[in-house]
């Protein structure tokens, strides 16, 4: 869609875009030269592009190539909601700290979209998971958290990175769109890296490249 149809598709239909913040990022193939972005306006306003930009809280680059970037977001996450939780409600009972880690850390933002992730990011990931779990329930570093967890009946890091990939499998193979469906309905979608990072996930173990 041009930027002279998104000029005039929002004028008749009273649509207001704040062009002072609307910026681009062109993900082109290896094989493909990438091309210059400098001759695209927005309602006369010339669009910035960059390497690199942060969606819903997602970071994409142009390479393709950003779930390493956005483990550490998570990464970090981890540690700044666990010491926040920590200093406000360390004198409450495990159930209750239980109930926090659960609504505050174990929801791990975009874990689907990752398929390209180092095997360093991820057990960077995974120490930060469970050491948020030692932070709130004042567990020495030297004491396996697993046994703890599944006494409490709290998920493990693998069943959490599991679950994930799961709901979302099945809330794509359910979709009625049919953009959703012709693709399931062909090769791409068995070879695809979602699919490839769902089957060895849940079935051969987590995949780390």
């Amino acid at each position: 869609m041009s930027a002279e149809y998104l000029g005039d598709y929002a004028a008749e239909h009273e649509i207001t875009f704040n062009c002072n913040k609307t910026i681009g990022v062109i993900c082109c193939p290896k094989k493909y030269k990438q091309p210059s972005p400098s001759n695209v306006f927005l309602n006369g306003v010339r669009v910035q592009f960059f390497d690199q930009v942060k969606y819903l809280g997602v970071w994409i680059n142009a390479s393709l190539k950003d779930d390493d970037d956005d483990i550490q977001r998570q990464v970090k996450s981890l540690y700044c909601a666990a010491n926040k939780l920590r200093g406000t409600f360390d004198q409450c009972s495990p159930a209750v700290k239980n109930t926090l880690f659960h609504a505050y850390c174990m929801p791990i933002y975009a874990r689907q979209l990752w398929s390209k992730y180092t095997q360093t990011s991820m057990k960077r990931l995974r120490a930060a998971y469970n050491n948020a779990y030692r932070i709130m329930h004042i567990i020495p570093r030297n004491v396996s958290v697993r046994p703890h967890q599944v006494s409490h009946c709290v998920r493990t890091f693998d069943a959490v990175l599991r679950t994930n990939l799961y709901r979302c499998f099945i809330r794509c193979t359910s979709s009625s769109n049919f953009f959703i469906r012709s693709l399931q309905m062909s090769d791409a979608f068995y070879k695809s890296s979602f699919f490839l990072n769902y089957s060895t996930l849940l079935y051969g173990g987590d995949r780390m490249q």
